[in-house]
Formats: C-alpha cells, structure tokens, sequence
C-alpha cells in the first residue's frame, strides 16, 4: 500500500505519480486549504497541478484527509467513517444511480487511521449552503434523485450481500447510539443554552436513553441504500442554461442500509428553511412515495412513509450534537451551521410533535 500522506503539505507531484496512473504527467503541486468551517469531520484543501509537455490532465482536484482536531478525528474513527468512505469510492460508487465524484485516490491506512481521497474538483458546480439553506428548487432537485436511488434499491436482496459494506443501523459502527448522544449532549446542550427552546433540550437530553430504539426502528425493513449524510454542504447542483437539473452527492463516510425517509428527513431538519420546508415538505415526499410506488415497491403505505419522515427529522439532532461537543464552535462559519441547523430542528419539533418519539 502507498504511504498515505500526513497532511495537504505532503502531497508531492512524485506521490500523486505513483498514485494515480492518470496522474502521471504532474510535475508540481500546489494545496490551498477549502471550505473552511464546511466539513464537519474531515480537512478539504484543493490542488492546482501543472504538467508536462503532451500530458494532459486536470488542472485542478480537491484532496479530503482526516480532521486536524484530535476530538473530531474519535469520533470519525468510531463510526469508522475515514474507512467506509474509502471502501465506498473503491466498490460502491460506480454501482448507483446517485452520482459522486470521480475519484482518483483513495487509501487507508488501517495502522494510523490516516486516510485520503483525490477526486474530481466540482468547482463548476453549485453547492447548497448549509447555513443559508436549500431553495426550494434544490430540495425538489434532491428529493427526485434520491428518491431514485432509494426506489432501485428498496428491499432488494441483493441489500445483503453488502452488510459489511454498507450497514444498517443496530450493526456496527451504526450502533450504541444512546451511549455516544450521551458521551457529548452534556456539553453541547450548554452550548445550546438561549439557542433553542427548553423544549428541544429536554428531548436532546431523552435521546441519551431512547436513541438506539430509534435508530433500531429505522433500520427495519423494508430498508434500501441512504446517503446518510445527506444536507446541504454535501450536495453540488448542476444544471442551468437549457440543461436539465442534478445532483452530486459528496461525503458517503455515512452511507448506510436505512429505511429511505431517513436522508428526505434528515436534509429536511437541518438543510431547508422552516418557511421552505413547510411549504414542499408533504407535496415533495407525497412525490417521492409516487416514486417508490410506479418502481414496483408494495406494502409500504403514505402513512407509514410519513411515520419515517417525521422520525428522520429528529434523529438528525444527534448528529451535530455528537460533532458539536468537540468542534470549534468559536469559528463563525462553524458556529452559523450548529446554530441554523439546530433552530430548524427546533421548528420541525414543534411543527410534527417529535417529543412523542422519546415520550
């Protein structure tokens, strides 16, 4: 196995040679660091190559490495998110219909827990904003092309063979979760203090003792393939001048067997505006279920779509909690997307009556 490089500043025109076949021609590299205070879990720098004469390639590419701060670095090694995300791009992903990056590079080291992937720059894209939140044209956009994959892979057999690929909640490393809400609530719930209403908080502090079965019920079948991290920062659209609209979808570290309301729920909760959100949520996801219906997917009713949607917007919460405890909250770019998602969150706890779920 190639030795994977510390850090953006180890990333040499010679590594990138030996690497990637298709990188042959680079001769100098230069990184500057990108998206600061987007990624929650990792470090994203971009690359800007230069070749010799008659090799062409791209001029430029985005690097993702593990995070610098020690506390975020645990909890991604929990989840084992740096070695699924690896293990997605070299099995998984050219076997879906929700496009990712073209991926150049991607290595793990099983010893250092060090890993990186090179991939395609999206740099032509448009990326959602996860403090600014989705328009309502991107949440159709995302609803329809998740929901596509979600329909091809609705409780298929063939969902098994990849368990130790792509897990479902209740299997490691998707499980223990009232253990880890627990490790970190104390300390973010501080943080949450004058944020959100007293009512959140009491059902973030529920969830230390009611999450696993949450989690558990959302990995029952009929299950199929989620994103799992499916929000904003990780969503690039393209489209415009004539072109029909798309989506590519980044950060698969959370991929996951899940029942498929899990990922519309969780963009709904933290990624779209209350107003927004209000307005598309039932039209979208009464869409979506059409959508499951015309692929041949039965015994799977609105109601019990709706059932899954609500709990979806909930279990979002512990995710930025867990992170939250141990990000620098002090960065304001940071800061602004605890602080939008967790308001959203807040508004569709009251909007659907999400305390009955910890109740």
């Amino acid at each position: 196995m190639i030795a994977v490089p510390a850090s953006a500043a180890d990333i040499t025109a010679d590594w990138l040679r030996a690497a990637a076949p298709e990188l042959c021609g680079v001769t100098s590299v230069t990184a500057e660091r990108l998206g600061e205070g987007v990624g929650m879990m990792t470090e994203l720098h971009r690359l800007r190559l230069d070749y010799g004469d008659g090799n062409p390639g791209p001029r430029t590419l985005v690097v993702k490495q593990q995070a610098a701060t020690e506390g975020l670095r645990d909890v991604a090694n929990a989840y084992r998110l740096y070695e699924r995300e690896v293990l997605f791009y070299r099995e998984i992903a050219k076997t879906i219909s929700l496009a990712s990056p073209r991926c150049y590079i991607a290595t793990f080291d099983p010893e250092t827990q060090a890993f990186i992937l090179v991939m395609e720059d999206l740099n032509r894209t448009t990326p959602g904003d996860q403090v600014a939140g989705l328009t309502p044209g991107q949440v159709k956009v995302a609803v329809e092309q998740v929901g596509a994959l979600h329909a091809r892979w609705w409780d298929r057999s063939e969902l098994k063979g990849l368990v130790d690929k792509v897990q479902p909640f209740g299997v490691p490393p998707f499980c223990e979760f009232n253990a880890r809400h627990s490790s970190g609530w104390e300390t973010f719930d501080a943080w949450l203090a004058g944020r959100v209403s007293p009512e959140l908080r009491r059902v973030g502090a529920r969830m230390c003792t009611e999450l696993d079965r949450l989690t558990d019920d959302m990995a029952k079948e009929p299950r199929t393939i989620c994103h799992g991290d499916f929000r904003a920062d990780n969503l690039m659209f393209t489209g415009g001048d004539g072109a029909a609209p798309g989506l590519t979808c980044v950060d698969w570290q959370l991929a996951m067997q899940a029942r498929g309301p899990f990922d519309i729920g969780y963009m709904m909760s933290g990624s779209v505006n209350a107003d927004v959100r209000r307005e598309c949520e039932m039209p979208l996801l009464k869409a979506y279920h059409d959508k499951l219906l015309a692929a041949g997917v039965q015994n799977y009713g609105f109601d019990e779509c709706l059932y899954d949607y609500r709990r979806a917007l909930l279990i979002g919460l512990t995710y930025l909690s867990q992170s939250g405890a141990v990000a620098d909250l002090t960065h304001p770019r940071t800061e602004a997307m605890y602080d939008t998602s967790m308001k959203r969150i807040d508004d569709a706890l009251h909007d659907h009556g999400l305390a009955e779920f910890v109740a």
